[in-house]
């Protein structure tokens, strides 16, 4: 009976590594000369940092509202809570702000000094209501807060000494667990309660969440992993590419001045 078993395991396997796959172009929408930082939403959205502006385009690259980032600081990212909820993070200026879907400030910028942490690197949404990822470099901490009562519900410091995490590049939760990545391509996970389950390492310095999956983009090549890290598939661009998001099952890909939309299917 195991040798039937190893046998179909054999099978989905070998499957999974000779299934071919087709990218279907959707659309294609051209950078803002100077932008410095772009970024999609749930609903196809963009939005373009230019000269201390954000401005949020839909689909076609009509240009939806904009409003001055000065208040907010020099903008390290755009993270997206929901449809009606983005934050921005100024890492310079140690804080956050809540905009709405028409990006205006909902309330006051919270500062990260009134939780005693001094030098915040990384933010990232979580999938519970009001609760996002920190990471503090200062310790090597992360620090799950809830931005709406702004108190952090719970932390673990000194990632160095207890997971040999060095130098964190990103953070990012997918499927009910913390993904934290480092500069040498060392991932540890975390379940939601900061207990570590498991690591590996990867290429590539950026994790893409999937459909289930999460990938990581090279030159040429995109690769999909299981959420355990096991490779599931390496798949050629369709185009040359600098920066990627990706949406469930679609993938915006920068090329030059350009941000391409393709889908990705299974032949």
């Amino acid at each position: 009976m195991k040798q039937i078993y190893l046998f179909f395991i054999l099978i989905l396997v070998n499957d999974a590594y000779t299934q071919k796959f087709t990218w279907v172009k959707i659309d294609e929408i051209n950078l803002p000369k100077t932008c410095e930082y772009w970024e999609v939403d749930g609903l196809g959205n963009y939005y373009f940092m230019e000269q201390q502006q954000i401005a949020k385009h839909n689909a076609k690259g009509l240009i939806l509202y904009q409003m001055s980032s000065k208040k907010q600081g020099e903008i390290s990212q755009l993270i997206q809570i929901n449809a009606l909820k983005m934050i921005v993070f100024s890492e310079t200026q140690q804080q956050i702000c809540i905009l709405d879907n028409t990006l205006t400030t909902n309330g006051n910028c919270f500062p990260f000094e009134n939780i005693g942490l001094q030098n915040v690197k990384l933010v990232c949404n979580s999938n519970r209501p009001n609760l996002i990822w920190l990471y503090n470099e200062y310790n090597a901490g992360l620090h799950l807060f809830d931005f709406v009562n702004n108190k952090i519900i719970q932390s673990v410091t000194n990632l160095i000494s207890i997971v040999g995490l060095e130098n964190v590049q990103q953070i990012i939760e997918i499927e009910s667990n913390l993904y934290v990545l480092d500069s040498k391509g060392k991932v540890i996970v975390f379940d939601l309660f900061m207990n570590q389950k498991y690591s590996f390492n990867i290429t590539g310095n950026y994790i893409y969440k999937g459909e289930k999956t999460f990938c990581t983009l090279e030159t040429s090549k995109l690769n999909i992993f299981t959420l355990s890290g096991e490779p599931l598939h390496t798949i050629d661009l369709p185009i040359e590419s600098t920066d990627l998001v990706v949406i469930s099952n679609q993938y915006y890909f920068q090329n030059k001045n350009k941000i391409i939309n393709f889908e990705l299917k299974r032949d």
